[in-house]
């Protein structure tokens, strides 16, 4: 996914960072796009079998004041 200069540095702006050089975004991409390539990804795991762990509940075992 490619994001061009313009549109990273507003949202660099919109989130209250720092002004980049021409040569930081270029420092700064390859980071960026490994991290959205990573984030599809995990998009695309098929976690139909797994069971949510919101439904799993730890059992209350023992004495907390002991």
């Amino acid at each position: 996914m490619a994001i061009s200069d313009e549109t990273l540095k507003r949202m660099i702006a919109e989130f209250g960072g720092f002004e980049l050089s021409e040569e930081e975004l270029a420092l700064v991409r390859p980071e960026l796009e490994s991290y959205l390539a990573e984030v599809e990804n995990i998009r695309n795991l098929d976690l139909s079998a797994v069971m949510s762990s919101r439904l799993l509940r730890a059992a209350e075992g023992g004495d907390a004041d002991a």
